[in-house]
């Protein structure tokens, strides 16, 4: 007769046979995808030395055994935020993650900035709540017909205001409160975000890459945050675990 303590080791065995196979896939795509390829060594960041594995032709090597633990666990905070319904916001102003961002973002119904970041976004966030407020202001009326009182000149007007707050913001239309994670894609270009997040004590994940300093960053995924390929590789398998996340709160 099978035992409870049977079936549950049987269980875990096999959670963990399944954990393996999943690494073991994503360690293939990630090498694929040239996560591994840091900067050239003279433009390193000591700060990043446990994640360099080695040096070829001048270039560090990430370790991305380190890389795929971080992503595993970066992961499944994510899902259980995205449980309990925390306010995730995903960054990425660069050029090669502004378009992957806002992809991932959208396909997982969470916030995005893709654009440039506002300061005081989360630091003084009761005057970017009231720029929210306007742009769903204007929005509203616009779809009610409200501006058919206006002369052509002034609905052209309102209209450059509600294509210039959607640039800058509309990634955060539907957001109620301030950001409580922030996922970020280049920690260079991103720096800013992520500092305004240590200061209030908003939780952080980002790539890193071996120019980068990983101080103050919760979650750091070692990886080639150049590479388009790398950066939609990460951004999709996060966002996987925010999706999962998600399901599992609508069931509670």
């Amino acid at each position: 007769m099978t035992t409870v303590a049977e079936v549950k080791e049987s269980n875990q065995e096999a959670q963990s046979q399944e954990t393996q196979e999943k690494a073991k896939k994503i360690l293939k795509e990630l090498v694929e995808a040239g996560v591994h390829l840091g900067h050239e060594k003279k433009d390193w960041n000591p700060k990043m030395e446990e994640y360099i594995f080695d040096t070829k032709d001048g270039i560090h090597i990430i370790n991305l055994a380190k890389t795929v633990n971080n992503l595993f666990k970066a992961a499944d905070f994510l899902k259980q935020m995205a449980k309990l319904n925390k306010n995730i916001l995903l960054v990425g102003t660069s050029k090669q993650t502004s378009q992957i961002i806002k992809e991932q973002a959208e396909r997982a119904e969470i916030f995005y900035i893709n654009q440039r970041w506002l300061g005081g976004l989360i630091t003084n966030f009761e005057t970017i709540r009231a720029r929210l407020n306007k742009l769903r202001e204007l929005e509203l009326q616009k779809e009610t017909g409200g501006f058919e009182a206006y002369g052509k000149k002034e609905v052209a007007a309102i209209n450059r205001q509600i294509l210039k707050l959607n640039k800058s913001l509309g990634g955060l239309k539907k957001m109620r409160g301030k950001p409580e994670i922030i996922v970020a894609f280049d920690q260079i270009k991103d720096a800013i975000a992520l500092e305004e997040a240590s200061k209030v004590g908003c939780a952080t994940v980002s790539i890193t890459d071996t120019n980068c300093d990983p101080t103050g960053i919760d979650h750091i995924i070692p990886a080639n945050d150049d590479s388009m390929r790398s950066i939609e590789l990460i951004a999709k398998f996060l966002t996987d675990a925010i999706i999962e996340g998600r399901a599992l709160s609508k069931r509670r």
